[in-house]
């Protein structure tokens, strides 16, 4: 294609930028078609993948859309491998800062076998890698890790499964903030956090220690229940219950009793102090119905009052025999009966046990 002399700038400079991305086409043709020959044929649907990630790859690396720049140049190179791919997602790689990441995709280029019919953009590469790969030397972070303890665990690297063939290797990290995980089958996961500056090394161990073994269950077998001891006990829970009962009984019968007496005092105070002793004559009818009534009074609050006595000693008596007749078990001493008899200011009475 020849330009007029007198073409425009915007037209040279839309005749360049054809001429680059026929050369870039060009180049990925080229390196995707070695590509194939080297390894398992793909399908036409991968090459066209493949050459579509590729391109959208140098589109985003020239955009310094370095997270897309990865991603596409990483695909592509899972489809169809070629050093350029690998080249070109290591610079994406800078880009993020993921120097440990950068530095093991340089390596592999460098370390790749480039036959002497490959591409010549294989070799300039290879050649690259080498050189970009010093450039980074001083900011990749070095980790080295181990584990202990268990023969076969599962390691991770920030999520990612780690080998157990890199275990104890120095191998390239990127700087920041890293998390190793390990686990094995019968022992206790372990994790670590391991802050990572640029061109700083560190060596880590994990000794993963094995789960405690459960305690042994111990069946406690209760001993023999002796019947004759069991109807014992539950003859003396019986007595006990009825005691209880009727010592209940009696203080509701000494409270009646009580009450029932005061009142039939005060009944017999009144008589009284109207008569001048038990017995009135009245004059008139309505004195007589006044006397009548105040003498039911008096004689019913005393056979209240006597009732409800009577009633509170029998309860009594009832609950000291039953507590008295109590079957005792075979351990247990018998406790002696003692009454003792006891002065307090003006009382007098008696106290025991039973």
């Amino acid at each position: 294609m020849t330009l007029h002399p007198r073409a425009s700038a915007p037209a040279v400079r839309f005749v360049r930028q054809r001429r680059a991305w026929c050369t870039l086409l060009l180049i990925v043709s080229s390196s995707l078609s070695t590509s194939f020959v080297a390894h398992a044929e793909p399908s036409a649907s991968e090459r066209a993948t493949g050459r579509s990630l590729a391109q959208e790859g140098y589109a985003a690396l020239t955009a310094k859309d370095y997270a897309a720049a990865e991603d596409r140049f990483r695909r592509a190179d899972e489809l169809v491998h070629a050093p350029t791919l690998v080249i070109d997602r290591a610079r994406a790689l800078v880009g993020l800062r993921r120097f440990g990441d950068a530095y093991a995709a340089y390596q592999s280029v460098i370390a790749e076998e480039v036959p002497a019919k490959s591409p010549a953009v294989w070799k300039k590469a290879k050649k690259a890698a080498e050189q970009e790969i010093e450039a980074i030397k001083p900011r990749v972070a070095w980790l080295t890790v181990r584990v202990t303890g268990a023969a076969e665990p599962q390691v991770e690297l920030d999520g990612q499964p780690f080998p157990n063939s890199s275990l104890g290797q120095r191998l390239p990290a990127n700087p920041g903030e890293r998390v190793i995980a390990a686990r094995a089958e019968g022992f206790i996961s372990k994790e670590l956090k391991q802050p990572l500056a640029e061109g700083a090394e560190a060596e880590l161990t994990l000794e993963l220690v094995p789960e405690p073994k459960p305690a042994p269950v111990v069946v406690v077998v209760p001993p023999p229940v002796d019947p004759s001891r069991q109807e014992k006990e539950h003859r003396s829970k019986r007595n006990r219950t009825l005691a209880y009962v009727a010592f209940g009984v009696s203080g509701v019968g000494l409270a009646v009793g009580a009450t029932t007496g005061i009142m039939w005092l005060n009944a017999r105070s009144d008589i009284k102090a109207a008569c001048g002793s038990l017995s009135c004559e009245a004059s008139t009818e309505s004195e007589a119905e006044r006397y009548a009534d105040q003498q039911q009074r008096y004689d019913t609050y005393g056979t209240l009052s006597a009732i409800g006595f009577a009633v509170g000693v029998a309860g009594a008596a009832t609950g000291i025999t039953l507590i008295l007749l109590e079957p005792k078990t075979a351990d247990e001493k018998p406790k002696a009966a003692h009454l003792t008899p006891y002065f307090a200011g003006t009382s007098l009475g008696l106290r025991g046990a039973f």
